[in-house]
Order: C-alpha cells, then sequence, then structure tokens
C-alpha cells in the first residue's frame, strides 16, 4: 500500500507541477488529442473513470487494468475540409502482471495551398506511436501509463515530441468509481525557431452505474478537464444505456469555457460473436468546435474485436 501511495503522490505532484509552468497560449501538436473510439465520444468524452475495454485508452489508460482478453480496435474519424484519422490500438492481458497495450495513429489532410505562383502545396500529416501498461494494485486502485511519441510534418519541416499519460481509477464502492489522468506531460513540439507546449491536460471524473441488472443497464458519467497552454476548463458529461449487452445508446455533452468545444454528442453501439470473437461495432456524432456560432460536428466510427 505504501508503493500504490508513493506512485500516486508522484503522479499528482508531476502533473500538478507541470501544468503550472505550462502558462498561457496555444499548445501544439493537437492530435495528441483525439480520441481513440467512439464509444467515450459518444459520453461526450466523460470516460476518466470508465474502465474494462480498450476505448479507454487514450482518455485515461488505468481503464485497461480489467481487460480480460486480447483486443484490438481499429477507428475512423471524419473531420471537415477532407480531415481524416486512422487508427489502430491492441492490448493484451499479461497474467499476474497488468494489461499492455500498443497503439498507432494517422491523421492527413489535403495539402494547403500556399497562394505563392509556381510553389508546390504544402504537405501535412502527423502520426503517432504509443505503448501503454496498466495494473491494479488491490482491488479498488489501478494506475496505467501511455508513452507515446508524435511525428508531425509541415511542409518541408519534420518535428517530434514525446509523451506521457499518468491516470489512476478508485472504486469507491460497487458501481461507483473515480478517475483523474494527467495526458500529454512531455517534450515541446518545435518546428524551426517556432516552439509550442504539449496540449497538457488534467481530466478527472465520477462513474455511477444506476442500473446494472440484465437485461437492462445504465450508467451516467461527469468530468472535468483542463488544457493547461490554453487555460480552458471543458465539462463533460455522458450516459450510456445497454440492452442485453447487446444495443447501447449512448449521450453526451460538452461545454469548454473558450466555446471551442460546445454542443451535444450522440452514440450507438452493437455488440455481436463472429465464431469464437466478440465485435463492438460504434459510432458517434459529436461537437467538434464553435466558431462564430457555426456548429461544426465530426463523425467517428470504431470496431473492436476481442478473443
Amino acid at each position: 500500500m505504501k508503493k500504490t501511495a508513493l506512485i500516486l503522490t508522484a503522479t499528482v505532484l508531476l502533473g500538478s507541477a507541470s501544468i503550472a509552468a505550462a502558462g498561457p497560449g496555444l499548445s501544439g501538436a493537437q492530435v495528441l488529442q483525439q480520441r481513440s473510439s467512439a464509444r467515450p465520444a459518444g459520453m461526450g468524452n466523460a470516460f476518466a473513470a470508465s474502465s474494462g475495454e480498450l476505448c479507454s485508452i487514450e482518455v485515461n489508460p488505468a481503464g485497461l487494468y480489467d481487460l480480460e482478453k486480447i483486443e484490438i480496435l481499429f477507428m475512423h474519424v471524419g473531420g471537415l475540409e477532407g480531415l481524416s484519422t486512422e487508427m489502430l490500438t491492441a492490448a493484451m492481458p499479461l497474467s499476474g502482471l497488468g494489461v499492455m497495450g500498443i497503439q498507432a495513429l494517422y491523421r492527413g489532410q489535403p495539402s494547403i495551398d500556399n497562394n505563392v505562383p509556381g510553389e508546390p502545396s504544402v504537405p501535412v500529416k502527423d502520426m503517432v506511436y504509443g505503448l501503454t501498461f496498466a495494473r491494479a494494485f488491490s482491488s479498488a486502485l489501478s494506475v496505467g501509463l501511455n508513452a507515446k511519441i508524435a511525428a508531425l510534418t509541415l511542409g518541408p519541416v519534420d518535428t517530434s515530441a514525446l509523451a506521457f499519460d499518468l491516470g489512476a481509477q478508485y472504486a469507491l464502492q460497487e458501481g461507483l468509481t473515480l478517475g483523474g489522468v494527467i495526458r500529454n506531460l512531455g517534450t515541446p513540439v518545435v518546428f524551426r525557431s517556432e516552439e509550442d507546449p504539449l496540449p497538457l491536460t488534467a481530466q478527472f471524473g465520477v462513474c455511477y452505474a444506476l442500473i446494472n441488472q440484465l437485461p437492462h443497464e445504465l450508467r451516467t458519467a461527469a468530468d472535468v478537464s483542463y488544457l493547461a497552454p490554453d487555460e480552458n476548463w471543458t465539462l463533460h458529461l455522458g450516459s450510456e444505456y445497454w440492452f442485453r449487452r447487446v444495443l447501447a445508446l449512448r449521450l453526451g455533452y460538452s461545454h469548454s469555457q473558450d466555446r471551442s468545444v460546445q454542443g451535444m454528442s450522440f452514440g450507438v453501439g452493437f455488440r455481436f460473436k463472429a465464431g469464437k470473437a466478440d465485435l463492438s461495432l460504434d459510432y458517434a456524432l459529436q461537437p467538434q468546435f464553435w466558431e462564430d456560432e457555426d456548429f461544426e460536428t465530426e463523425n467517428l466510427i470504431s470496431l473492436s474485436v476481442k478473443f
């Protein structure tokens, strides 16, 4: 228990010190804020205290601690102006040790026209590679770590950044869980002489199972997150209803202090078997930003396989 307390104390102190040092300004490497599944997105990304599935890896890696099977997740995000994101994530339980995961993400968009006659357009692409480890230290407490490398390309300039996510979850009682995570601790993004901090974010939340008896399951979640470089708070609210663990309906709401995100999100999920494999197909429609009262959304589709 002393070892666990030391780990949690170090996590909180390191995260708090880094957030305080980040100061005002806009963050770079926005691709590091991309979520990995339609399920959290459908719940307004109120997922810091949720666990048991691979989709928690990018919100709070501590949520992987009780993964019972090998799981592989594919995600596609269709964004604005030709922007698209593809992601592959996989994890497996290590008997008696914890859960190990890997992830790879690619985000691209059409080349940018620089409006200079005779000069080619500017290519833009982002890639992220990561390793994850999660472990339960008791029946109530779990801790998780993501280590990520972001490789960014803007025209002829390439750069990279190293980032870490540190998270924990604690079950207060059956059906009631608290979660907290510090995301994107690491090195700044440098393009030539320009230097931008990573999108360092702290997120804390609670998840409560209102109904947990088949054929109906209903849970609600509420999170608050703080993006340090932008000094921006965001409220996340979400709920998820399952019928016979086959059909899920999700509803979420996000509201940020600077109105960069504001609005409802919706989601649906299906679980089914294919031979010995368990498949989950999820879709979400979520607000992307709110600018000059022009509401925009993005569509997320993810497919996971457990075996």
